[in-house]
């Protein structure tokens, strides 16, 4: 009986005892480790009337860049989902990190001059219809409502967020078209390299590549993939901020952006170019199901090499990795109804 009783204590001892972690690892704790933040109910309006204050003030401007997001021929049309994204990102931040507030009377007064020089500049820039420049002036006038609201803490945890918005200003037009067309040179000999590798003669003659039975391909303006770059820019911005890598792997990870760009879009020109000498050019320019389709195919392999760079660049020796994101999403999704 005495053996009986203890066996039966000692499984009741067993199964009310939590159940540890494996040897080696240490117990997550998701929810205590979940931040909390609310925001005070003393900036809670303020915040709302900084809101209709500052879309008042770049309504101009907005709406310049809005007629630039919707232009047919466009390289902007990602220009709609910066913001959302932007606000999503900082909500991001906040669930993870909280969101401190330390104002100082320094960090107010910096805050007040960094307001006047940027609405100076936004003023100006608007007088003089110069768009881009107003656009990039609403960075700072955010970054100073932040500082002085909640100084620097608060500022730390949000530059990122305000920094990402540069993406849905429109360049210059004029730096538009100097760019475009110097990717466009570099993109058509480039294809012309490689199709003469491939054993296709073909010749370039300014934009032109031409191919044996009078067969000819034009690379347009919208084929220099300026406009992949700009939004593959926008992704890898982002990409490399969530991304597990830190220190000097993040800023390769970012500038690879420029050259996956690039060479994807001189693959795509490639296989529309030997598409059209082996059947029908028509099939290759703008309204062509393989124009079209190797338009989404470019951004597919960009985005597949730059996750394959996030894992090759993990193996070289450097700063530890993490990932705020998954500490983030991890505790979020743990409030979910179970089934």
């Amino acid at each position: 009986m005495t053996d009986t009783a203890s066996m039966h204590a000692a499984k009741a001892a067993k199964d009310s005892s939590p159940v540890g972690p494996a040897p080696g690892r240490l117990p997550i704790d998701y929810a205590a480790r979940r931040p909390t933040f609310k925001t005070p109910r003393a900036l809670r309006w303020p915040l709302v009337i900084l809101a209709v204050t500052l879309a008042a003030l770049f309504s101009w401007t907005l709406a310049r860049m809005f007629d630039r997001w919707q232009a047919p021929a466009g390289y902007y049309s990602h220009g709609p989902l910066i913001l959302p994204i932007a606000i999503v990102t900082a909500w991001l931040i906040i669930r993870a990190r909280g969101l401190p507030m330390h104002s100082t009377p320094w960090s107010r007064r910096l805050a007040l001059a960094l307001l006047a020089v940027a609405m100076v500049g936004h003023l100006a820039s608007m007088f003089a219809r110069v768009t881009f420049v107003s656009g990039f002036m609403l960075l700072p006038v955010m970054a100073a409502c932040v500082l002085y609201l909640g100084g620097f803490p608060m500022l730390s945890r949000l530059w990122f967020p305000i920094a990402f918005l540069a993406f849905m200003v429109p360049l210059p037009d004029l730096t538009i078209y100097n760019i475009n067309f110097k990717l466009k040179i570099v993109a058509a000999q480039a294809s012309t390299a490689i199709v003469n590798g491939l054993g296709t003669p073909a010749f370039l003659k300014g934009s032109d590549i031409f191919l044996p039975s009078g067969k000819h391909l034009t690379v347009e303006d919208a084929c220099s993939g300026l406009k992949s770059l700009i939004s593959l820019l926008a992704f890898a911005t982002l990409f490399a901020y969530a991304c597990k890598l830190r220190g000097y792997k993040r800023l390769l990870l970012f500038l690879s952006a420029v050259p996956i760009a690039i060479a994807a879009n001189i693959v795509r020109i490639s296989v529309l170019t030997m598409v059209a000498h082996h059947y029908d050019p028509a099939l290759c320019v703008p309204g062509g199901w393989v124009h079209d389709l190797m338009g989404f195919v470019v951004f597919v392999i960009a985005f597949l090499l730059m996750f394959l760079l996030e894992e090759l660049l993990d193996l070289l020796p450097g700063a530890r990795s993490g990932n705020w994101l998954g500490s983030t999403l991890v505790p979020h999704l743990s409030r979910a109804p179970q089934a």
